[in-house]
């Protein structure tokens, strides 16, 4: 979520058409394995409000946002935090991800209790040998090509296409703090 953007929107409102949630949560992540992010906690808290709510205006079960990561202070990872957030609760949690993100989580050890929503993505295959998992639930609803990645860099680069693939509040946002310059 740095920045959210249309195909973070279109992966929730796929889940929450194909699956029955309670409600859905948008943890930003803290720490990462993978990556520095150097965008403050204080913005992507701001951005991941302003997701949440550009979501509740499209999907009418509840939407959250959980800030458990960023406001960690020992460092915990997302799969660390959805352990405690499970043990908190009687309720079943998925984590929902791309394709491409959950290529990156299987390489470490998935916890037997913890289970996924997988998006696909342009690019990439569901892995065979995981399919029957009942842990996994594969939703083959391509949500696009869009990369907060690509999308920092166009704002870098004052490519104003960049305000096509996110919610306009959010376009706000990043002009008026100068986020990704």
């Amino acid at each position: 979520f740095n920045p959210p953007h249309l195909g973070h929107v279109s992966a929730v409102e796929v889940a929450v058409k194909n699956i029955d949630f309670d409600e859905v949560w948008v943890m930003p992540c803290g720490k990462r394995i993978d990556k520095v992010i150097p965008t403050s906690y204080e913005d992507r808290r701001n951005l991941g409000n302003l997701l949440v709510d550009y979501l509740q205006t499209l999907i009418q079960i509840p939407i959250k946002l959980l800030t458990t990561e960023l406001d960690d202070t020992e460092g915990k990872y997302t799969h660390e935090v959805i352990v405690e957030l499970k043990s908190q609760s009687k309720d079943e949690i998925f984590q929902l991800v791309g394709i491409d993100g959950f290529m990156g989580i299987k390489e470490r050890d998935i916890g037997p209790d913890e289970k996924f929503v997988v998006i696909k993505r342009s690019g990439y295959e569901f892995p065979e040998e995981l399919i029957s998992n009942t842990n996994l639930i594969f939703l083959d609803e391509g949500v696009g090509g869009i990369s907060s990645t690509k999308i920092r860099e166009m704002v870098k680069n004052s490519d104003e296409e960049y305000k096509n693939l996110v919610p306009e509040k959010i376009v706000s946002y990043i002009e008026e703090k100068g986020v990704y310059l």
